[in-house]
C-alpha cells in the first residue's frame, strides 16, 4: 500500500460538517490500495463532540498527535465566566464593543488563523516522520488554512513530495472575512499566503465547480474538483412515525443566512390554511443565533411550532432525516454562496427527502437542485413562495429518487485514489 499523509485540524472526537470530507476519504481510501496517515491536534478547541464517528476510523489508521497553543483559551479566561465564551468558529453579529474587539483581533493579529502558531512545530516534526515513514504525498485541508502553511513548509523542506492542498471553502475570497474588520496589510497577506499555496501545491482539490474556476483565477496551477457526498453506509431509510409536516435544518443557522422571507410565508400560511396550521412543526438543531430565533418566534404563528432539538450526534440527524417532510438548505447570501455545495445536500439527497433551498441566483447548488429535480431553491429576495411550499405540503408522502451514485463517498474516494495515483 501506498501511504498519504493527510493533515487536518478537524478530527473525531469532533463533530460537525468540517470532520466529514476527510473521515469518510480515510475510510475508504484503503480498498483502494492507499493507507492514510492522519496528522491532528493533541489538544484541539472545539466545541462539538460526536464520539460516535470514531467508528469510522478504520483500526489500523495510524494517526499523529502534537499539543497546539490556541488563543482561544486566553480569550474564554478574559472574557467568559466558568465556559466559553463564544464558539470557535461562529463569527458574532452582535454589535457590543467586546464582539468588535474580538472580531477584528481575531481577524488581525492572527493571519490566516488562530491555528498559525501550530505551523512552524508541526514542519518541524513531520519532517522526519515523513522522511522515516518514507511517505510521498502530503494532503492538507482547510480551512483553517494553517494547515495549508503547513504544507507550504514541507514542500519546501521536501521538493519531492507530492502535495495536494484541499480547499473546503474560499480564504481570501470568503466573505466571512469581511466580518472581522480586515485592515488592508491584512487583507494581502492572506492573498499573499493563499497565492503562494496555490503556485507552490502539486494540486489545488476543492468542492464545487465555481471554487475551481476562482482559485485557478487566484493562481493555482492544477485546480481539480471533488465534491463532498454521502456515505450510503449511514442510511437506514425509516417511513415517519409521526403525522406533522416537519420543515428541519440541522446545523449552524445565523445572520448570514437567515431566510426571513421564509419564515413570513409560513406564518401566512399559518393564517390561510388550518390544515397547515395544525399540521407545521419547526426543527433547528445545531448552534442558532439567537437574533434568528428571536425573528422566528416574533411571529404569533409560529412561536408555539419551533422545536429546538440542541446539538445532536451526526447519527441522531440521520433519524432527524427520517422524520422529516422538507429539508431546509441555507447558503450564503453572498458570493461564497454561489460556488457553495453544503455538505448536507447529499445526504438530503440519500434521505430522498425534498429539499427547500434559499441562496444566491445562479448558484452551483442551484443548478444542482435543478437538474437532480430534488427540490425547490429561491434567492433570499424572492417573497412568492407560499405556493410551493404549499405543494410541497400536499405531496408531503412522496419520496424523491435521484441518480446520485456519484456522490457516494467511496466512489469519491475512487476518484481522488486516481487523482493520487496519477501524481
Amino acid at each position: 500500500m501506498k501511504k498519504v499523509l493527510i493533515i487536518t485540524y478537524y478530527w473525531p472526537p469532533a463533530g460537525g460538517s468540517g470532520v466529514q470530507r476527510w473521515l469518510k476519504f480515510v475510510k475508504y481510501l484503503p480498498k483502494y490500495n492507499w493507507r492514510p496517515i492522519v496528522y491532528t491536534p493533541e489538544n484541539p478547541y472545539f466545541e462539538v463532540i460526536d464520539t460516535a464517528l470514531l467508528n469510522d476510523i478504520p483500526k489500523e489508521t495510524e494517526i499523529w498527535k502534537l499539543p497546539i497553543w490556541e488563543p482561544y483559551a486566553l480569550k474564554d479566561m478574559l472574557f467568559s465566566k466558568g465556559g466559553k465564551s463564544q464558539s470557535a468558529g461562529v463569527i458574532s453579529n452582535k454589535k457590543s464593543l467586546k464582539n468588535k474587539v474580538l472580531n477584528w483581533v481575531r481577524g488581525n493579529a492572527f493571519i490566516p488563523d488562530p491555528k498559525a502558531y501550530w505551523v512552524k512545530p508541526s514542519i518541524k516534526f513531520l519532517i522526519d516522520k515523513i522522511k522515516k515513514e518514507k511517505i510521498d504525498h502530503i494532503v492538507t485541508t482547510g480551512p483553517p488554512h494553517s494547515m495549508h502553511l503547513i504544507g507550504l513548509g514541507l514542500k519546501k523542506a521536501i521538493p519531492t513530495l507530492k502535495w495536494v492542498a484541499d480547499f473546503r471553502d474560499p480564504w481570501s475570497e470568503l466573505d466571512l472575512l469581511d466580518e472581522f474588520h480586515l485592515s488592508k496589510s491584512s487583507r494581502k497577506k492572506h492573498q499573499k499566503l493563499e497565492r503562494e499555496v496555490l503556485e507552490t501545491a502539486d494540486v489545488t482539490l476543492t468542492v464545487s465547480e465555481t471554487w475551481v474556476e476562482d482559485l485557478k483565477r487566484l493562481g493555482g496551477g492544477r485546480v481539480e474538483l471533488i465534491t463532498n457526498g454521502y456515505d450510503a453506509a449511514d442510511f437506514e431509510l425509516k417511513p415517519k412515525t409521526n403525522d406533522k409536516f416537519i420543515i428541519g435544518h440541522y446545523g449552524l443557522l445565523n445572520h448570514l443566512r437567515n431566510p426571513k422571507n421564509l419564515w413570513k410565508a409560513l406564518a401566512d400560511l399559518c393564517d390561510e390554511n388550518s390544515e397547515f396550521n395544525d399540521k407545521l412543526k419547526i426543527h433547528l438543531s445545531g448552534n442558532i443565533d439567537g437574533e434568528v430565533l428571536t425573528e422566528i418566534e416574533d411571529y404569533p404563528q409560529l412561536k408555539e411550532k419551533v422545536k429546538q432539538l440542541g446539538y445532536i450526534s451526526h447519527a441522531q440527524v440521520l433519524h432527524q432525516y427520517n422524520e422529516a417532510d422538507l429539508l431546509l438548505l441555507l447558503l450564503f447570501n453572498s458570493k461564497s454562496g454561489v460556488g457553495n455545495y453544503p455538505g448536507k445536500i447529499f445526504e438530503y439527497f440519500a434521505a430522498q427527502k425534498p429539499i427547500l433551498a434559499f441562496g444566491p441566483e445562479g448558484s452551483d447548488t442551484q443548478c444542482l437542485i435543478s437538474d437532480s429535480q430534488t427540490g425547490s431553491y429561491f434567492a433570499y429576495e424572492e417573497q412568492n413562495i407560499e405556493n410551493e411550499i404549499l405543494n410541497l405540503f400536499n405531496v408531503r408522502s412522496k419520496l424523491v429518487s435521484s441518480d446520485i451514485s456519484r456522490f457516494s463517498r467511496e466512489n469519491l474516494a475512487v476518484e481522488l485514489s486516481d487523482l493520487l495515483n496519477k501524481l
